[in-house]
């Protein structure tokens, strides 16, 4: 198996022991993304280097193909004519050697006594004929004998094209194993840079989390009732003045968050799929993204019943979204500070180092 660049190794290691530094204190959004820095600069390597493998890849499956056609044309030519010469040559030399036994006779019988002119002169015109046959079996005897060496140059040319190709496999299925060994490592790292993409995202919404908190500890909101997360396994999550935002990679369901009548089942357009839940008392959730609802309008849903499915673009690079908003009086209300306690607990919303 092919060997991975030792500067790939080195920037590899660097960068994990980094993540483990970062894992073992609290991070701030300064360490977070000079960690995302150097994961993106690891991620532009491998990708030159896939980019490089590549490259060789068609060079030498090009080659393969060459060798193929040649391989092709060449076995048409030995297999449609070798046999054939070779049958001719026993074919030319068997005449020729019947054709000399009658020469011979003819001349031991013209040496007979008994003999008229006119049958010396039958035998002297036979005899030239049978010379003149031989010359031109030799003849056709040596030509067969050329294309017969000519087929034995392009049998052992045959030969140095299967070790050429024996070869080339070897070399294509290295530069395969290579591009693997870096898409997995280009896997690996992404998926970090990802996390770390979310974490920073999760920490700055965490200030605007606490900063939204702070300013209205004093007012009262209009909102009473507490919403429970519509998903479960999510990556990160980012608060707005408004919605919640839940970043994920896997199919799940939406769970509906408390008792209520689901009043739309659609999309928007420019926005994705909804579904809007009434709760009573003028208060509303709404589901909105990349998701597949199971329900219909007017159907009655309770906590935790499956709305729907989100949806997930396994081509994508980025996370899938799930947008979550709660209104009042059809105003959108800071969704975040009206979540549960087990919502809380789980982004650790009470407890954050910036």
């Amino acid at each position: 198996m092919a060997r991975i660049a030792p500067s790939i190794f080195i920037t590899l290691a660097l960068t994990l022991s980094c993540s483990k530094a970062f894992a073992a204190k609290s991070s701030t959004i300064s360490d977070l993304r000079k960690n995302l820095r150097s994961q993106e600069r690891v991620l532009k390597k491998i990708n030159h280097r896939i980019i490089s493998l590549e490259k060789s890849l068609g060079s030498k499956n090009k080659d393969y193909i060459q060798i193929l056609e040649s391989k092709r044309t060449i076995e048409n030519q030995i297999y449609k004519n070798a046999e054939k010469i070779e049958k001719y040559l026993v074919v030319v030399k068997e005449e020729k050697e019947k054709v000399k036994n009658l020469l011979g006779s003819v001349v031991a019988n013209s040496l007979s006594d008994e003999e008229t002119s006119a049958d010396l002169l039958t035998k002297k015109m036979m005899a030239k004929a049978l010379t003149q046959k031989i010359l031109k079996l030799k003849a056709i005897e040596q030509v067969l004998e050329l294309k017969q060496k000519k087929y034995k140059e392009i049998t052992d040319s045959f030969k140095g094209l299967e070790e050429n190709e024996r070869t080339l496999l070897t070399v294509i299925e290295n530069l395969e194993n290579q591009k693997k060994e870096y898409a997995s490592q280009y896997v690996e790292v992404e998926k970090k840079r990802t996390d770390l993409s979310a974490e920073i995202s999760s920490l700055k919404s965490k200030i605007v989390y606490n900063k939204s908190k702070k300013k209205i500890s004093s007012n009262k909101t209009l909102v009473n009732l507490r919403f429970s997360s519509p998903i479960e396994d999510y990556v990160a999550v980012e608060y707005g003045k408004k919605g919640i935002n839940f970043k994920f990679r896997d199919r799940q369901p939406i769970k509906n968050t408390i008792n209520g009548k689901v009043s739309f089942v659609g999309s928007l357009s420019n926005y994705g799929n909804v579904i809007m839940v009434e709760h009573g008392n003028q208060t509303r959730s709404i589901f909105l993204g990349q998701l597949k609802s199971k329900v219909k309008k007017g159907q009655s849903v309770n906590a935790g019943d499956i709305l729907g499915y989100t949806l997930v673009n396994k081509k994508s690079r980025e996370l899938a979204k799930l947008y979550f908003e709660v209104r009042k009086k059809n105003i959108a209300q800071n969704t975040s500070l009206l979540m549960d306690e087990a919502f809380v607990a789980k982004n650790n919303l009470n407890n954050v180092n910036i």
